[in-house]
Order: C-alpha cells, then structure tokens, then sequence
C-alpha cells in the first residue's frame, strides 16, 4: 500500500497514474495562478532595477520626469509590467520611494489599471535616484492577488572626455574630428582619467547596494530621419559591450572605458581600437542600458547624435541638397551609354553612393545629405549645342563685323557688330536678335581668365517651351567676320574626355565645361549639381568645384570622373570638393600652411586607411555652417529633423541644478593620467599616407 497525500494505491502502477495526474492538476493550477512579470520575462521577482528616466525622449526640450503629458510610444524608457491571471477587472498599482506608475497620461504613486480578460499591464519608471538598494517599491492588488516588489532606482549617464554628464533635454554627442586610433581615445582609462578629445564618451553606472556581475551596452539606433535602406528605422546599427565596470571611490557610481562615434566602416576597424568605436548617424539614438546578472530589470538613457533643427548651436543637425546626374557618353536616341556603371540602374546606385560617402564624412559638422535612395539622382544626355560663346578666355573687344546664326534649322538674321563692343555688349545684341526671332535668350558673363583683356560672355539658347536649342553656322559662312572677337559654339564631346580648367582659367572654366553645367545647373541657388563624367581631357585632376568665392558665373556645382569616384574612400573627392563649396574657399590648407595630409582639405592626399585624407576640423566646421547655414547670403544647408519645443523647456536649461546621484567632480585635459595629444606626424611619416590623386 503506498500514500500520496490523501490518495492511497495498492500498486505501483496505479501510484504512477495517480502521480500523473497530480503533477498535471498542479500544472493547470499554476497556469492559472495571477503571476507578475517584468519586461525582461522575469516572473514574480521579489526585487528589480528601474531607472531614472532624465532624458528628453521626445526632444522637447523638457526632461521627461518631468513631462506633463506622458505616453509610452514617446518614452523609450518607461518599463512595462503584466499581470496575468487575475480574476478581477482591476489592479491596483501602488509606488513608493523614487518609483512612479503611469496613470493616464500622468506619473503618480497611486493607479488603478483595468484588467481585461484577466490581464493588466501598466508602466513604472524612476524619478529620484536611490541612495541604497531596495529603498523603493511597487506593490499590486486585485482580487485577493497581492505582490511588492522592492526595487532600485539605478541610473545610467553619458558621460564626455571631460567625464561631465551628458543630458538629453540639452546636450548631445558627436563624432570626432581626431584620427580615430590616435592617443586622444585613451585605451585603458581609469575610473578619473579624462581625455583631450571631448567627443570621446564613456557610460557612468548608478547603482548601490546592488551586486553581481553587469553589463553595459552602448548602443546606436536609426531613427526615421536617420534610417538608410541598409539600416532602417528602430535597427539597430552597432553597440560596444562592457562586461567590467571600473568601480570608483566608495560612494561613486562606476564607469566603462572610452567610446569613439565614427562615421565610417574604415574608422570603425581602427587597428587597435574595434573594441572602442561605434558607427553612428546623423539623429541616432545613442542608447546606453546596464543590466545585473541574476537581477530582474535594467537601467538606460538616451542621447541624439546631434541636436535638433530648429536649434542655433554647434551640434543642430543640418541638410545641404544634392541634385547627382550621371552623363550618358552620347544621347541615348544615338545609343549612348552612362558613363558609370554598366546599366543605368548600376549608374544610379553610383549616384546615390555619393550621398552616402558625403553623408559619412560631413556627419563630423553635423551635416547630412538625407536619405541616398530618396536624393535625386537621374541619367540625362549631354546638352545639344545651345551655349554662344563671345570672346571666350581671351575676352577681346570687337574690330566690328557680322554675326551669322542658325538655330534649330533656321536662319536668323545677320547681327552687327560695332567696332569696340566688349563681350557682353554683343552677347545682349544676339540676345535681342533671338529673342525677336522667338527663342529665349539668357546671357551671363564670365569671370577673367589670369591672362585675358576683359571678360567673356555666354549666351544660352533655348526655344519658346524651354529646351535648349541646337546652334550652328549658316552653311559654310563664319560665325562671324570680326578678326579679334572671336563667336564660339559650346560643344560638350565626352569622347575624349571634357575639357577642365588650369589654374590661370579656374573661375572662367572652360567653354565645354559651361556648355555641360549651364545646361544642367537648376535656378535654385540653395542646391549643389554633382555631375558624373568619364574623365578629364587633360588628366590634370580627378575631381572640380565651383565655388562662389572664386567670382565666378558658375556655382555651387562639382564634376567627378571615374577615377575620382573609384578613389570613394582612398580621396573622398565628392566630399573634399563639395568642400570648397561649403566652405566658400578655392584653395587648400596645404597651400597655405603645412602638409596635413589627413584632412579632407587637402589637395593630393588619397589613402583608403584611417589615417586617409577625411578628416574636418572643428574651426572648418563652424566656418562651413556660418558660410553655408541658414543665416547665409546663399543658405546650402537647411535646417534637419527640427522638433517643437515646450513653452516649459527654458526653466530647464540648467537642470539639474544638483547632481542627480553622487557624482565626482569632471577630470579635465591634462590631469593626471589623461591622455596626450599626439604631435603631428613628421615629414617622413606623413610621405607613407600617399599622394597623386590631385581632387582641385
């Protein structure tokens, strides 16, 4: 005879059915047992993490302990609880301490929350930081269900370089401008140390009382602004994991090493630092979480890359607009083909990576060129000859004659010429001689070439829907009779490469290069014309700007040639002559001052390392927002991702007017223990970063 409980069996076959069906009655009842469980799946804990919800979330401007409405679609870090099981409508939620439930779209300590079904879910987060473990609580009840869980209200920071907190309602963090693997990003750091490169970040842990081994995550999200079609919105595009904490002095929270944001794959595989870099983009979430082993819940922050739009300071992100058009060899009716790329869907994609590789290199300004798969981007013929030319690069006056033209198969009436007419008087004369035969007529005048005796003048011709014309002679008679004012038809022939200025014609450009670019330059000033073309005719260069500055009656566009775009990460061309642009300078720093061959700027640099030419000073960048933002004569960059401020954000510009939880004074650039910053490299050093590739 065998007992189990108050069953008693006579064999043991029949004890193994009645254990069966013990062990299945148990089962149904637990399962329908209420039953707490945290968001991390763990099931009725007796204790938890919760953290302090300081950031600015909704970029508001407020932070968001603070926020007067809060829902959990706008704060990433308000921390779901369920219930389950319950046999009533209704939960109560009660906190104490630092820990708030949401009720409604308000934080209190008190909520009631309906339980459909049996099921309830509400949301806590931490609003004061605890000063030991356990010194808060949430407790539910509901229909004879009671729990408490004790928890800790822990909190996790970005801390910079100078090991200051970064807060989400008015800071944000960048990249650097240093070479990624040099001495500024500190390998080792202690818990004090600080570095000289401010962008430099590590996370600060706030949690006592509470042991165990933990891990903090430093995270980079896209976001809807920030999302490529390889990353897409709420993906996740890299994370640095500490499994140490440095522990500081007995009472201090604890620290993770040193943190670089790149832009690049190149920067984000320095040698010697893959453990310490993190790829980002414009408007990222830069998310930190630190979690305990064995611990239910976990702590996290949030911080932008870059601050929003509507702001004024360093770090408001901004957008510059690009228009990409890839030129076909010949038109496409005479079977012409892109000059890039094998089809023209291949031609487009390389259009849309040079968005890309400038998205890469001005995320150091805060600059973006938005989404490559959305810019515009097209395959378009080269121009028909519908560019006159008067006095190309010499700029003579007229000794008097006459002009004979033909365009689009008619003849216009002969134009005369007085003696003595400069180039711009006789470009308005043929003017008003088409525009009396019906056609549009728009003249522009060129800068001086170095050796010209005045300058020269366009006339660009299109017809009375607005296409551009086809010009040509009258039969076998000249374009004109005058012996020094030479009349020139602009005529764009990528068969043997376009034509591209020297030094002495460089704000003039050449006839053909005016013949491509007014042919295809919009009328909005605020955009850049990025053209792709085979090569230069020369082979001079790999890449042109031209740039404001420079006087000319071409600007805000740049060419590009096969070579410069094969070079896409060894010279960075589209980016360094977008430069010129941006920055509203025709020259290079190394033709002013020394060789700093890991600049962007610079004129010859070109290798596909760490160490290449890509880099913008902080000094370059506050001159290319002030030459270039929206306070400029020409605004080419836009104001990105602005956000509505709270009318309640200013009285929060110097929260917290205390530190949120102990936290040591910030160590600053050359304490004991900081790193250095290197020298610059000697001559022979610099001479193994490459040259040749000359980007004008």
């Amino acid at each position: 005879m065998y007992s189990l409980g108050i069953v008693r069996v006579s064999s043991p076959s029949r004890l193994a059915l009645a254990v069966t069906l013990l062990v299945s009655a148990r089962s149904a009842r637990a399962q329908d047992a209420p039953t707490l469980r945290w968001s991390d799946g763990a099931r009725d804990p007796a204790a938890a993490l919760l953290g302090l919800n300081h950031d600015d979330d909704n970029d508001d401007g407020v932070p968001d302990l603070f926020a007067e409405r809060v829902r959990p679609e706008d704060d990433n870090d308000l921390v779901a609880v369920e219930v389950t099981g319950l046999t009533t409508g209704a939960l109560r939620v009660d906190t104490g301490g630092g820990a708030r439930v949401l009720d409604g779209e308000r934080l209190g300590t008190h909520a009631i929350v309906a339980a459909p079904g049996g099921r309830a879910r509400f949301w806590l987060t931490g609003v004061e930081a605890s000063r030991t473990r356990d010194d808060s609580f949430v407790a539910v009840e509901g229909g004879g269900f009671t729990r408490r869980v004790a928890l800790t209200i822990g909190a996790v920071a970005v801390l910079d370089g100078e090991n200051s907190v970064r807060l989400g309602h008015r800071d944000a963090v960048a990249v650097s401008h240093e070479i990624t693997h040099n001495a500024t990003l500190p390998r080792n750091a202690r818990w004090a140390q600080g570095s000289p490169d401010r962008e430099n970040l590590r996370a600060e842990v706030w949690l006592p009382g509470v042991t165990g081994h933990g891990t903090t995550l430093i995270e980079a999200w896209a976001t809807e602004v920030s999302a490529t079609a390889r990353v897409e919105a709420a993906q996740r595009r890299g994370v640095v994991t500490f499994r140490e904490q440095l522990a500081g002095p007995a009472g201090e929270p604890s620290r993770t090493g040193f943190v670089r944001l790149v832009g690049d794959d190149i920067d984000l595989r320095a040698p010697g630092v893959e453990s310490q870099t993190l790829l980002v983009a414009l408007r990222d979430r830069l998310v930190v979480r630190h979690s305990v082993e064995g611990v239910a819940g976990s702590l996290s922050t949030d911080l932008r890359v870059g601050r929003p739009g509507n702001e004024e300071g360093p770090l408001a992100a901004r957008r510059a607009v690009w228009r990409v058009r890839v030129l076909r060899h010949l038109a496409a009716a005479a079977g012409g083909l892109p000059v890039v790329g094998d089809t023209e869907a291949r031609a487009l994609d390389i259009g849309r990576r040079q968005i890309t590789l400038a998205n890469e290199i001005y995320l150091q300004c805060g600059v973006t060129l938005g989404r490559p798969d959305a810019a515009d981007v097209a395959v378009v013929d080269p121009p028909p000859r519908a560019v006159l030319s008067v006095s190309d690069d010499h700029g003579l006056h007229a000794e008097g004659g006459t002009v004979r033209l033909r365009v689009n198969g008619r003849n216009l009436a002969p134009v005369a010429v007085p003696p003595q007419s400069d180039a711009v008087s006789t470009a308005l004369a043929l003017a008003r001689a088409l525009e009396a035969s019906g056609f549009r007529a728009v003249v522009s005048v060129n800068a001086m070439t170095d050796y010209g005796a005045d300058h020269s003048a366009d006339v660009v011709v299109r017809d009375a829907r607005g296409a551009l014309a086809n010009l040509g002679p009258q039969g076998a008679a000249p374009l004109s009779t005058d012996r020094s004012q030479r009349i020139d038809i602009g005529q764009v022939d990528l068969r043997d490469g376009l034509t591209e200025f020297n030094n002495l014609s460089s704000t003039a450009g050449t006839l053909e290069e005016r013949s491509l670019l007014r042919a295809l330059l919009d009328d909005d000033p605020t955009t850049i014309e990025i053209v792709l073309i085979n090569r230069f005719g020369r082979g001079s260069r790999i890449g042109e700007a031209f740039v404001e500055g420079d006087g000319g009656a071409l600007v805000n566009a740049l060419l590009l040639d096969r070579t410069g775009i094969a070079a896409e990460r060894e010279a960075w061309t589209q980016a360094h002559e977008a430069g010129h642009i941006f920055l509203n300078e025709p020259w290079h720093p190394d033709n002013l001052g020394p060789d700093r061959p890991w600049l962007l700027m610079d004129s010859d640099a070109s290798l596909g390392a760490v160490t290449g030419p890509k880099r913008l000073t902080v000094e370059e960048c506050a001159h290319l927002r002030e030459r270039s933002g929206p306070g400029a004569p020409v605004a080419l960059l836009r104001r990105f991702d602005p956000r509505a401020v709270s009318g309640r954000a200013p009285r929060y510009v110097a929260w917290p007017e205390a530190p949120l939880w102990p936290h040591a004074a910030p160590a600053v650039e050359g304490a004991p223990g900081a790193a250095t910053r290197p020298e610059p490299p000697t001559p022979r050093e610099a001479s193994a970063l490459g040259f040749g590739l000359v980007r004008d």
